[in-house]
């Protein structure tokens, strides 16, 4: 089953996104280690949500950038980071209860990650601290919180976790042109390619 076109060119996007040393792939080394430090630093002298944050963080990305791996190279193209959304979207589609379930666990511990004052919601710091670690602009982030809230009827500036990860299911598996999930990653200019 080919992938949505819509949801091809988020992926894109979203490759562009995460390419924070710009060199047109990802490997763990390269661009996610260093986003990795930099969240966990964020944390400084305050508890984590985890034991040890940084070792969660960089176990996830490492799986990430291996299940990607398509040609075992050890860095994942583009093309690679697209053609392994198909499984995920196929088993999205024949196990929604469970993929969703997936969806609040991942998603859900990475929102307790990001969400530095444990309050529940993520507010603009929080954003601009993610984007900022993978080297991207900040400056379109709160006017597309905004708007993702608008579509929820909630204030422009906290998003809160059930809402955070609805967006996250609508990004990465509802093509339509309505979900208000299509613009996670949308910072208001192209990421770097």
């Amino acid at each position: 089953m080919p992938i949505p076109q819509a949801l091809v060119e988020r992926y894109r996007r979203l490759f562009r996104f995460y390419d924070r040393d710009r060199d047109g792939s990802h490997s763990l080394s390269g661009d996610f280690q260093p986003v990795a430090e930099e969240l966990h630093g964020r944390w400084g002298d305050r508890p984590t949500p985890f034991p040890d944050l940084l070792a969660l963080l960089l176990s996830t990305y490492s799986h990430e950038v291996e299940r990607r791996d398509l040609d075992g190279n050890g860095v994942v193209d583009e093309e690679e980071f697209v053609a392994s959304h198909a499984v995920v979207i196929e088993a999205f589609g024949r196990l929604p209860l469970q993929a969703r379930a997936f969806i609040a666990q991942s998603a859900g511990r990475f929102f307790d990650c990001l969400d530095l004052d444990g309050d529940g919601c993520l507010d603009l710091a929080d954003l601009e601290a993610y984007a900022s670690a993978f080297g991207q602009p900040t400056g379109g982030i709160q006017s597309n919180l905004a708007r993702m809230l608008a579509a929820f009827d909630l204030p422009p500036d906290r998003l809160p976790k059930a809402v955070f990860l609805e967006l996250v299911a609508q990004y990465w598996f509802d093509p339509s042109g309505e979900a208000p999930g299509r613009w996670l990653f949308d910072l208001g200019v192209e990421c770097h390619p």
